[in-house]
């Protein structure tokens, strides 16, 4: 498990950065994509898996799916494309989301039975689409290639130092009925590792912050990080499954891969237009 794991982050990484680092409408299509796969693989999670498969691959399912669960995810996609022309488009295409979803729902031969589907569509807008579109916002701002970088650079730190602290000494359970594996000692662990890194990545990257933006970025973006991860298995937890999906090799689905960026970008994005610039 762990070769597989190093194999795909060899190969995934490389390719992580030279999207970042080109960004515009490369980045946004990656993104797009990226949450309309996340979408469908939740979407998909809900329905009973066939026997003797635990994670059958997506395609060879999609025909399980309703309508109302392509429109939903085809819906969350259109937003972090539409953020590429600026913050006003995004919040655009959310409402139009939710609003197509919804209309969706009006064509449906069984209300009651589709409105579970409905409510999965709209939280896929919101959640996947409308949190997901700030990477791309966060890219086109003043020096967004760094910022990017320096998001998804603290967030795989904050995970490390999470899960080593919490393998060595890790006793005490964070959240169980979620996440049997957080503990407060691994919550403390990520705490240390992403304060440092943020203080690291600022000189690395020239970022410009004050002491002051340093300290206030350093202690609350950590604890960012920790609950977008327990947000995700929460979600994962309620349909009853471990992994979105097993897609990325060794390491879960797409949706998995999302967790705490999807959280830690729009805190970012709004620190930075709040505080910084």
């Amino acid at each position: 498990m762990l070769a597989t794991r190093l194999a795909t982050a060899a190969v995934g990484i490389p390719l992580i950065i030279a999207v970042i680092w080109v960004g515009g409408g490369l980045l946004a299509g990656v993104v797009s994509v990226a949450v309309a796969i996340a979408s469908l693989e939740i979407a998909l999670a809900r329905l009973p898996e066939p026997a003797g498969a635990a994670h059958p691959p997506l395609g060879n399912r999609l025909h399980s799916l309703e309508p109302l669960a392509l429109a939903g995810a085809l819906c969350a996609a259109a937003v972090p494309a539409a953020s590429l022309a600026g913050d006003q488009y995004s919040i655009a295409a959310l409402a139009a989301g939710v609003m197509l979803v919804s209309t969706a729902l009006c064509f449906s031969r069984d209300l009651q039975a589709s409105l579970q589907t409905w409510l999965w569509g709209v939280a896929g807008v919101l959640y996947f689409g409308g949190l997901a579109a700030h990477f791309v916002l966060l890219r086109e701002a003043p020096d967004g290639r760094d910022w990017v970088f320096f998001t998804v650079i603290t967030v795989w730190v904050t995970d490390t130092g999470a899960y080593f602290v919490g393998r060595a000494i890790g006793r005490h359970k964070m959240a169980p009925s979620v996440s049997p594996g957080k503990t407060w000692e691994g919550a403390v662990g990520s705490a240390i590792a992403g304060y440092a890194i943020v203080f690291g990545l600022n000189a690395a990257l020239d970022l410009g912050l004050s002491v002051g933006e340093r300290i206030a970025l350093g202690l609350l973006l950590p604890p960012v990080i920790l609950f977008g991860d327990l947000a995700e298995s929460a979600m994962k937890r309620a349909l009853a499954i471990k992994d979105s999906s097993g897609l990325v090799p060794g390491h879960g689905g797409i949706a998995d891969r999302l967790d705490s960026l999807l959280f830690a970008a729009p805190f970012v994005y709004y620190f930075l237009r709040w505080f910084v610039y």
